[in-house]
């Protein structure tokens, strides 16, 4: 794919800004009706690529059954509904409030759209930067249908939000898929420093990177998201397995990570010295990755990596 113009970026920038602005910084633009015009061309330039990784990111995280009927609410140009077709298959109904966004996706190959949310059976509803611009996310949550995989921005506020949801629907009888490994309450809500966050590499086309140049933003090498994915039926249980929930600097003589699991949120230590073939791969290890450990140690300042201990990427 070739790039642009600087003639045709230095527009375009402008107007991914503004958007970036109104979406990530003063919040203003977060409503549905922002997405048509400019904005709408911001949208599919800037934020559409990177939806459509995050969403598949965020299915790859459960397993799912192949050509599900999909329904994509709060769709704007489609990216979440063509992420899950590519993936798993099968056909998808948009729903969105905004005609020149669904214009868009029939544009790109979705058939089936509509201003008026469906109530027919869908196996899997999928609400992609959605919750935040909503004055209810709960209620609109409580009718979704099938399996419902969220994906919102990588923000404190937005990422506390997520979990609050999560919380209030495990205690209406809800079941979290991903990225949880627990049905009990989110230990990063315990504090007001602490959300949840995943991540995802790319390899972005050229005119991305231009665009990634021109505006300062950085997401054209590493994307974050806050993903969330739920049902109606119990996931099956398997043991040692945790999720990685954060990645700080290393620090003088070791290295941690923050992970998540039926214990709890805690740090997973490894001292430089004890690096070993065995616990290798903690040194690659990025929000959302999923592992299993064997043979960790309770320590002072969290679990303990030694050199007989065993980590493997799940």
């Amino acid at each position: 794919m070739r790039g642009a113009a600087a003639a045709e970026i230095r527009p375009a920038a402008r107007a991914v800004l503004e958007l970036h602005e109104g979406l990530v910084g003063d919040r203003a633009l977060a409503r549905p009706d922002t997405y048509a015009g400019r904005n709408l061309g911001a949208y599919l330039l800037w934020w559409w690529p990177q939806t459509y990784l995050k969403v598949q990111a965020t299915l790859g995280m459960v397993s799912l059954p192949r050509r599900p009927r999909i329904l994509d609410v709060g769709s704007g140009p489609a990216p979440a509904a063509i992420a899950a077709i590519d993936l798993l298959g099968g056909e998808a109904t948009c729903f969105d409030a905004s005609e020149a966004a669904l214009a868009e996706a029939r544009a790109l190959g979705i058939e089936r759209t509509t201003r008026v949310l469906p109530r027919e059976g869908f196996d899997l509803t999928l609400a992609a930067n959605v919750l935040s611009e909503l004055p209810d996310p709960l209620a609109l949550v409580r009718g979704l249908q099938g399996t419902v995989a969220i994906v919102e921005p990588a923000l404190r506020e937005t990422g506390r939000a997520l979990l609050s949801l999560r919380d209030a629907l495990l205690r209406e009888g809800w079941f979290a898929l991903a990225p949880c490994f627990t049905q009990a309450p989110c230990p990063a809500l315990a504090s007001a420093r602490d959300w949840c966050t995943a991540e995802v590499r790319w390899h972005p086309p050229p005119f991305f990177r231009q665009l990634a140049e021109a505006t300062g933003l950085r997401a054209d090498e590493m994307l974050s998201f806050a993903p969330l994915v739920l049902g109606r039926a119990a996931p099956g249980s398997e043991r040692d397995l945790w999720r990685v929930v954060g990645v700080p600097p290393a620090e003088k003589g070791k290295k941690r990570v923050w992970i998540c699991g039926p214990e709890g949120r805690l740090p997973l230590v490894r001292l430089d010295r004890d690096r070993r073939p065995r616990n290798t791969p903690f040194d690659e290890l990025r929000r959302g990755d999923r592992v299993r450990l064997h043979g960790t140690e309770r320590r002072g300042d969290g679990l303990r990596l030694d050199p007989e201990s065993k980590i493997e990427r799940a």
